[in-house]
């Protein structure tokens, strides 16, 4: 047999008190077997593993409640928002859609060129929209932020020249004519349908040639952020397609007025959704372009 041999400290500080003869009490020493320096440094290896993971796991506790938190706080503002009166609101934004077209004639009062910016000289807004739109850009480019206005008012004619174009396009692909003027009028609004018509939509880029891959792009997070506080809206949104029957635009913004944007913006809502809760509210709301 394997003969093992233990070491043992005496422990000074712990004896235990027997009962003895004569004298009344003795003390007999308490022994315990003495640790190798692997299995000391083990222990201690262990003891601060387990500290650290309880710190990391009180840590993610505490980054779990505030984000929570956060969530709560903010849906509880959309709610709380959601939840106040139109009453006093007196007049709405107009919707330009299928259902509600612009007549050929429209053409909005006070058009402005953007000519500070670049490609301004080609972009026209009305001239409270164009101011707005200004003064954002001015904010923006503090920020050491740009963009470029690529598309702003559209008259009837303009519109009817789209949409030719984009189904002439198609028709050189192979698509029946008929086909590709209904498919056309889809991609581009059929004329009357656009709200670029009223004067107050901007489409913009970081560049004059494109709208791909905007919605990654700093200047888009900037604009969600930033937007309502001009006046503006995210026209067309992923997650309102339903209601507003257009796929999602996130180049494109519309001049809606502060209160319109800030609640628009508040209860993430769309324009479609903010004009029916006026009615609502207050049926003597005036509609306004």
């Amino acid at each position: 047999m394997k003969r093992v041999s233990i070491e043992f400290d005496f422990c000074v500080e712990k004896v235990i008190p027997m009962a003895g003869k004569g004298t009344g009490k003795y003390y007999a020493p308490v022994y315990r077997a003495k640790k190798s320096p692997a299995k000391l440094r083990r222990g201690k290896l262990i003891k601060r593993c387990t500290i650290v993971a309880a710190a990391v796991a009180i840590a993610a506790v505490a980054i779990a409640a505030v984000t929570i938190s956060r969530k709560e706080s903010e849906s509880f503002v959309k709610v709380a928002a959601s939840e106040m009166s139109l009453a006093n609101v007196a007049s709405y934004p107009r919707v330009v859609n299928h259902e509600a077209p612009l007549p050929e004639e429209y053409v909005p009062e006070n058009l402005m060129a953007l000519g500070t910016l670049p490609n301004g000289e080609n972009a026209f807004l009305r001239a409270d929209a164009a101011e707005a739109f200004l003064e954002m850009c001015r904010a923006m480019s503090e920020d050491g932020l740009g963009i470029v206005p690529v598309q702003g008012y559209l008259s009837y004619e303009d519109q009817c020249n789209a949409v030719t174009t984009a189904a002439d396009r198609l028709v050189a692909g192979g698509v029946d004519p008929e086909a590709a003027k209904k498919r056309a009028e889809s991609e581009v609004f059929a004329p009357g349908e656009d709200e670029a018509q009223l004067g107050t939509t901007i489409e913009i880029s970081t560049n004059t040639y494109s709208f791909e891959g905007f919605n990654l792009t700093e200047q888009y997070l900037w604009i969600c952020r930033n937007a309502h506080k001009y006046g503006y809206v995210i026209r067309y949104t992923s997650d309102k397609e339903a209601v507003t029957g257009v796929s999602a635009r996130q180049w494109r913004l519309r001049y809606v007025g502060g209160e319109a944007a800030e609640y628009i913006a508040s209860t993430g809502i769309c324009l479609e959704e903010y004009v029916s809760a006026v009615k609502a509210d207050n049926p003597d709301a005036v509609e306004i372009d």
